[in-house]
């Protein structure tokens, strides 16, 4: 079954970010950990749902001095400010995942750079198989999908950090993306429809990527309006 898994927010500062949503939503956070393979740094906000935005920004800047590419990449995508820049699936078979990929003509991506380092190890768990990778499916303002097979320990369900937001998400409800439903289909092909996404979907006719999430909340509704990731 496919599903919303998360959204990637990039920043060229975390903590700002992260401290901005959670004044804007009321929502509390989560230390992710980092990706020493990517420089990245996480900051979490459960959308509840088992849906939860992902903040990332460079962390370990040898990595820009290196001329990395994702490191470059987030640099670039940031100089106008915070943007979405993955809409990301799961699926919980590993069948999904390849029919997916060899739709997209792509093999799907094994580990993320090594993996991710958690501040606390034993909580949450980290996608790794997915198609397409970043550069074939958020850098073109498309969605990739996650292979997931277990919600048990899934990153939605980390407690927030005390003192970081009291409200809590009750699950997304709708998000507004770029192009049309055809193009969205097209994309998708026969793997999944986006009717079964379980979400209302808007869709702008605007270039491709994220421009909206709205989701429910113990305080009632909230949406997340940011610039989409550039082309």
């Amino acid at each position: 079954m496919i599903s919303l898994d998360h959204i990637a927010v990039w920043s060229d500062n975390l903590y700002r970010t992260t401290a901005d949503l959670s004044r804007a939503t009321g929502l509390g956070s989560a230390d992710g950990g980092y990706f020493p393979g990517l420089g990245l740094g996480q900051k979490l906000l459960s959308l509840g749902g088992l849906v939860y935005i992902e903040v990332e920004s460079i962390v370990d800047h040898r990595m820009i001095a290196e001329r990395a590419p994702m490191a470059l990449e987030l640099e670039r995508q940031t100089a106008r400010g915070d943007c979405f820049a993955g809409l990301c699936l799961r699926s919980d078979n590993l069948d999904e995942v390849a029919e997916f990929a060899r739709h997209r003509g792509v093999t799907p991506s094994g580990d993320i750079a090594g993996g991710k380092v958690r501040m606390v190890p034993a909580q949450g768990t980290s996608p790794s198989v997915h198609a397409p990778d970043f550069r074939n499916s958020w850098l073109v303002g498309k969605p990739n999908i996650y292979y997931v097979p277990d919600l048990t320990n899934h990153s939605s369900l980390l407690p927030p950090q005390p003192g970081t937001g009291d409200v809590r998400g009750t699950g997304v409800t709708g998000i507004e993306i770029g192009g049309t439903e055809a193009d969205l289909k097209a994309w998708l092909g026969d793997v999944v429809a986006p009717a079964e996404l379980g979400v209302d979907i808007v869709y702008t006719g605007a270039p491709d990527g994220l421009y909206a999430v709205t989701f429910g909340t113990t305080d009632g509704p909230r949406t997340i309006r940011l610039n989409p990731i550039t082309h």
